[in-house]
């Protein structure tokens, strides 16, 4: 090779480096962000179907079915129907999370346990889920009426 041919080709190495690198790195980042995201709707989604099926065990008071309500929220946040300090996931609070009880003549016949307006904050976007996830359970546990 003749020492001009070698001059023209100098620093071509580093520019192909470089637009190789910022080409895969852009494709690591969104394989990062959507595997982040499926990582914490999964875990939203086991924290609400297991509360749907702790409630749907759960005895029912109609006197009172703020308690009920108010332990099912709890185990969606905390994994527990206590309140406590740290959610499983952060950014998600009781404002999000949406238990409703299908009665029939006071009677609940099953449990819907939805997430509303959750943002999954990943690094470089943003993800807003709405009316997702959603897990029904017919109920099957104990009715405790103190006003029949």
């Amino acid at each position: 090779m003749t020492t001009t041919k070698k001059r023209s080709e100098r620093g071509s190495a580093l520019i192909e480096f470089a637009l190789g690198f910022s080409l895969l790195w852009a494709i690591f980042a969104g394989i990062f962000q959507f595997g982040y995201a499926f990582y914490v709707y999964n875990v939203v989604l086991t924290s609400a179907a297991n509360a749907a099926e702790l409630g749907s065990r759960m005895t029912y008071d109609t006197a009172n079915p703020s308690q009920f309500t108010t332990a099912l929220t709890n185990m969606v946040l905390y994994g527990d129907t206590t309140a406590g300090t740290t959610p499983i996931v952060r950014g998600l609070s009781s404002s999000n999370v949406n238990v409703s009880v299908n009665a029939l003549n006071s009677m609940p016949t099953d449990i819907t346990i939805t997430i509303n307006n959750f943002t999954i904050d990943a690094v470089f976007t943003r993800f807003t889920f709405n009316g997702k996830p959603r897990v029904t359970a017919v109920y099957m546990g104990q009715v405790r009426c103190s006003t029949c």
